[in-house]
């Protein structure tokens, strides 16, 4: 077989690579995902009362219940 005979070649659009990329690094650490660029992070689960709704996640949210909305 030479060379490209047989072979498949996959494109992927660098924005649909990068949000990709961006979910897996989420899923990694915790976050659920809701739906495409939202995420739930479940600090405490015994505080079902509050949870904060945020555009930017912050090392200090560690502990709280969190909604990444646009990420």
């Amino acid at each position: 077989m030479g060379a490209g005979a047989g072979s498949l070649t996959m494109r992927i659009d660098e924005a649909e690579l990068l949000a990709e990329l961006k979910a897996i690094e989420a899923e990694s650490i915790g976050w659920l995902p809701l739906e495409q660029g939202v995420y739930l992070h479940v600090g405490n689960p015994d505080d079902d009362e509050v949870i904060t709704v945020v555009g930017v996640p912050d090392v200090t949210m560690a502990g709280m219940n969190v909604l990444l909305v646009g990420w």
